[in-house]
Parts: structure tokens; sequence; C-alpha cells
């Protein structure tokens, strides 16, 4: 009798048991059916559901991490990834997760940390370790840690990802450019002549900082002017980054007295960029306040962006937007590009104009533009655009716009 109520009691659980395990197993199918479908509330909460009932289940808390980060919340996947650690340190889909996450994220010291970390771990793909690595060094502006890596691994540069990477890297570290722009614009009715516009620019690097000196000359209506110019970048260990601008006029018939701006770039979500800041310009006893800020993401072989620059002054306000979108070939160095805009962008140096009246008329422009590398250390960018452009109020004419761009590294 005692021995039939063991076995009755060993079946029950045992059956349990396998209900149990079969019930946590559906939960998650349907878990990751929903985040198949992009539904990550659902997935999340069937995921959760699935833990309840066996705490244990690593795999299910990776998935888990993979739809937080899916959907944005980057610290909560984090939180859910060292939880599944804890319990299974050696599961290999915990680091594939793991790593992507940070590298979304955009925290790019801690994906350094956690590839010595899978390494530790016997993780086996290298190939990923290396992107890895690669990404976060040029995101974090270390390219010579990140060019070293890379030839100290040469079996690795059979992966053409890897390679791109290297090969850019090998691009930026250069710490010295130069740089020679020309632009032409051929107007048709109300011709005014050629405008003429070129620059001479030399930027160096020292670790995080890069600053650039211009020298500006434009030619119209037959009188020319001169400007100085300076750009500077700061890299952040986060990735993040700080543009600031100022220039100054020679003679202040074409360019304004002064110009400055401000802008302060940082990661969103996944391969998605922002920034927000603004521009100022002086000249002619006025002050023009724009704000600006741009919506950038990246997909493998595209980039998208989408800028507004909104103008405060006293003649009055106005909007403009500029839409770029690139495609780039194996290296990203060379790319197709083409831009879109609706009216006039202070960024774009064609717009010369020292009274800012330029700033708040109405002009339709698309311009295609080709960049590529030309030997290992020089790049060409050459571009050709039209303008639908307002001169005066409710008079319009017509522009092309030649412009091409040399870049030496040195």
């Amino acid at each position: 009798m005692i021995r039939k109520l063991f076995l009755i009691i060993a079946i029950n659980s045992l059956s349990f048991g396998v209900f149990g395990q079969i019930n946590v197993d559906s939960l998650f199918n349907l878990a990751t059916d929903h985040a198949q479908d992009q539904e990550y509330g659902e997935a999340l909460a069937d995921a959760e559901k699935a833990l309840e009932a066996d705490p244990a289940r690593f795999d299910v808390m990776v998935f888990t991490a993979n739809v937080y980060a899916w959907n944005g919340n980057y610290d909560k996947a984090l939180e859910v990834i060292g939880r599944a650690r804890e319990i299974n340190p050696e599961y290999r889909e915990l680091y594939d997760s793991w790593l992507n996450i940070l590298l979304w994220k955009g925290d790019y010291v801690a994906l350094l940390d956690k590839v010595s970390l899978a390494v530790e771990h016997d993780y086996p793909d290298n190939n990923n370790l290396a992107l890895k690595t690669m990404l976060a060094y040029k995101s974090l502006g270390r390219y010579s840690e990140g060019i070293q890596y890379a030839e100290n691994n040469t079996m690795l540069m059979n992966s053409e990802t890897i390679c791109a990477v290297y090969n850019e890297m090998v691009m930026l570290d250069r710490q010295n450019i130069f740089s020679a722009f020309y632009s032409v614009d051929i107007f048709g009715n109300n011709t005014p002549g050629p405008f003429h516009l070129a620059y001479l620019d030399y930027g160096f690097k020292i670790d995080r900082h890069t600053l650039l000196a211009r020298f500006n000359y434009a030619h119209r209506f037959g009188s020319s002017d001169l400007q100085l110019e300076t750009d500077y970048y700061h890299v952040f260990n986060n990735g993040h980054y700080l543009y600031a601008n100022y220039g100054i006029g020679i003679q202040s018939t074409l360019f304004p007295d002064h110009r400055a701006g401000l802008e302060y770039y940082f990661p969103v979500h996944k391969q998605l960029e922002a920034s927000l800041g603004g521009r100022y310009f002086y000249g002619d006893s006025k002050s023009v306040f724009i704000v600006t800020g741009h919506a950038g993401r990246y997909f493998p072989r595209f980039w998208l962006a989408l800028r507004p620059f909104y103008v405060f002054g006293e003649n009055g306000n106005a909007l403009t937007t500029v839409f770029n979108i690139r495609h780039f070939q194996d290296n990203p160095v060379n790319y197709w590009g083409l831009e879109l805009a609706y009216g006039n962008s202070p960024d774009e140096r064609y717009a010369v104009d020292s009274s800012f009246e330029l700033l708040r008329m109405d002009t339709y422009r698309l311009k295609i533009e080709k960049n590529l590398q030309v030997g290992k250390v020089n790049e060409l960018k050459l571009s050709a655009g039209y303008a639908y452009e307002e001169y005066i109020a409710d008079k319009y004419r017509n522009r092309i716009l030649f412009e091409v761009i040399f870049k030496h590294r040195l």
C-alpha cells in the first residue's frame, strides 16, 4: 500500500513537472511570435509569465532583454542580462545579446569591457568580437587602437565588414586634413552673372579634440569678400560629441560680420543619432538666431537624415528643412548622396548673404553628390544641383550649382 502511494505521488510529481515545462515552453513560443510581429508589450507579458513559472530559464531572460532593447529600453535590457549571467555565464547567446545591446545604446566603453569578458568565457564567434571591438574604437575616436587591433589579428581581415571599418579608421586616424572647395552658381532669368565661392581649410586632431581653420572667399555682383572661420569638435567617452563654430568677415560685404554655432550630437536608439544646437549671425547691425537639430538613421547601406532650421530675426521668422539620403558602397567613404531642401540652410555656403534676407526666402533645391576615396588618403566629392529660388518677394529664378571638394589626409 505504501509503495503504491509513493508511486502515485512520484507519477503526479513527474506529470506536474512535465506539464509545467510544457507550459513555460508554450509561453516562450507565444512571446517569440509576438516579438516577430513587433508586439513587444505582449511578448514581454508572456515572457514574464514564463519566468514566474520557471525563474531559472536564463534563455527566456536573454530573450526578454532583447525585447526590451528592441523597444529602446536599454537599461532594463542590461538589468535582465545581468540576471541571466548570474545563472549561466557560459551561455553563448547571452554575449550575442549583451554586445548588441551595448552597441545600440552607444555605451562603447562598456562594450569593450564585455568583449573581454566574452573572451574569458570562450565565446566562439571571433568575427563578432572583432567587429564589435572595431566599431567601439571607431565610435570612441580611438582610431590608432582600432587599427593596431586589426593589424594584430590579420586573419579577421577576410571579413568585408571588418575590413571596411579598418579602412575607414585608417582614413580617420590621419591627424591632419587639408581641404579645398570650389563652387559656381549659374542663374537663369534675372541673371546677376555666376557666383563663385571657395575655401581652403586645415584641420588637426589632438586626442579627442579636433580644430579646423578655414579661409573663405566669395565673389559675386563684381564684389569680393573674405572670411576667417574655425570649427571645433570634441568626442566624449560615451561617443557623444560637441561641435562649435566661429567666423569673422573681413570686409563684411558678402559675409556676415560674425557667425557662430554650437551643437551637441548623441545616439538615441540603435542606429539613430540626433542633435540639438543653434546658429548666430550678426551683420548690417542686425542679429539672427537660429535653432536647429537633426535626426539621422543608419542602415547597413544607407543613411537618412532630416534637419530643420528655425530662423528668428528682426524682419520675421522662417523655417528651412533639409533631407539627406546616402547610399554607401563596401568602403563607406564611397557613397552617392541626394539632398532635398526647402528654404536656405545657414550651413550651406552658397547662400552667402551679409543681410540674411535669403534665410527668409522660399527656395526648392535638389542636389546629387558622389564621394569617393582616391588612393589611400584622399577623398573627392563632386556635386551638382538645381534650385528654384525666390530672390526678392514673390520673384523667382532658376539656379544651377556645381561643387567640388578635395581632401588630403596628412
